[in-house]
């Protein structure tokens, strides 16, 4: 997730993976029959940003199954992702914020929404915060890598899975205090100016393909260090025994993540060369 709270996942270390900047990575070797791609997305950029490349198109055509986070294309995913949109606790936000802080939120809601706090005052926090982040994007239509791939997939009749559930990924976050999770909320409200200067500059490096530039960029935010293992590094670590397997099986994949878990010491692309695979750059021109 390449969102303000999906940021929280990019923390630790860098090790640079790659001399190249790059979205898209082929990944052979290791007795593979035939090989497969990486390819790193953002979840949500503007549509006037949203950019698939020839390359990336040409290798998604030749894999055989499509893996992402969340399998996008299962009914049953949607249905839970809507299912745990409100606090498990019944906690409310307004009840861990001041009364100007509730006006504050309050207003910025409804110029956003059309609707008022009320309406979402029940909601985890992290919710909130990525209706925000949309909000800040400044932009009237957004577009999700993770659909349009999905949607490609489901034209060529390519099967989809998914790496983790969405009960999982909720779970992530509810180990992070409640409190601290609705204080990024308000950070992100209180100084909007640094918020959309945030998004501002994951979006450039993001279009500049420079995955180790963006996750130097969250690497340096102090605040996200403490989740890494939590957020980052233990997720990866599991993806990295079933991208194994999956690797490993007939066929060929086009496996797409959030770009941040590309980089870094505990990045999936570390992570497969450690393995012995061969994870190589692919140069991209536009189509």
């Amino acid at each position: 997730m390449l969102k303000k709270v999906s940021s929280l996942l990019i923390a630790g270390a860098l090790t640079a993976t790659s001399a190249q900047a790059s979205l898209l990575y082929k990944v052979s070797g290791n007795d593979m029959a035939e090989p497969s791609y990486l390819f790193g997305t953002i979840h949500m950029i503007c549509a006037d940003n949203f950019k698939v490349h020839a390359d990336t198109t040409d290798a998604f055509k030749q894999s055989e199954r499509l893996i992402m986070e969340l399998d996008m294309a299962d009914p049953a995913v949607m249905q839970s992702m809507q299912m745990q949109l409100l606090d498990p606790k019944g906690r409310k936000v307004s009840d861990h914020i001041t009364e100007s802080q509730y006006t504050l939120l309050d207003n910025y809601l409804t110029s956003a929404t059309g609707n008022g706090l009320a309406v979402f005052d029940g909601m985890r926090p992290f919710i909130l915060s990525s209706i925000v982040m949309t909000a800040q994007m400044d932009c009237a239509q957004q577009m999700s890598y993770e659909g349009h791939f999905t949607q490609q997939a489901m034209m060529q009749d390519k099967p989809v899975d998914g790496l983790e559930t969405a009960e999982f990924q909720f779970g992530v976050f509810d180990q992070i205090p409640y409190e601290e999770q609705v204080q990024w909320l308000m950070d992100s409200i209180e100084d909007e100016t640094k918020a959309k200067a945030e998004l501002a500059k994951m979006t450039e490096l993001y279009l500049a393909e420079d995955m180790q530039g963006l996750y130097q960029m969250i690497a340096d935010t102090d605040a996200y260090a403490h989740y890494t293992a939590l957020l980052l590094d233990n997720r990866n670590r599991n993806w990295q025994t079933q991208l194994d397997n999956d690797l490993q099986a007939a066929g060929s994949e086009f496996i797409a993540v959030g770009a941040g878990h590309l980089g870094g010491n505990a990045g999936i692309i570390k992570l497969l060369q450690e393995l012995g695979y061969t994870v190589e750059a692919v140069s991209t021109e536009a189509k």
